[in-house]
């Protein structure tokens, strides 16, 4: 049997002032895999593993905020 699970992942990254949108998608594209970080994933018994992992969508939703270290 399958399981199909949608995860919404919020990230917040550092980047140069002089970034925009487009460079935050391409430094995204480069250097982020969550097919590397999750598929093949199994439980210890291999019962439960995770088959294939898909980027549904990923939007910039803020840009050139402040951040401040907690």
């Amino acid at each position: 049997m399958k399981a199909v699970v949608i995860t919404v992942l919020r990230q917040e990254i550092e980047v140069p002032d002089e970034f925009d949108k487009q460079d935050v998608y391409n430094f995204l594209a480069a250097h982020q895999s969550f097919k590397d970080a999750f598929e093949g994933v199994s439980d210890p018994t291999q019962t439960i593993r995770i088959t294939d992992v898909v980027v549904v969508d990923e939007t910039v939703t803020e840009l050139g905020e402040e951040t401040y270290d907690a």
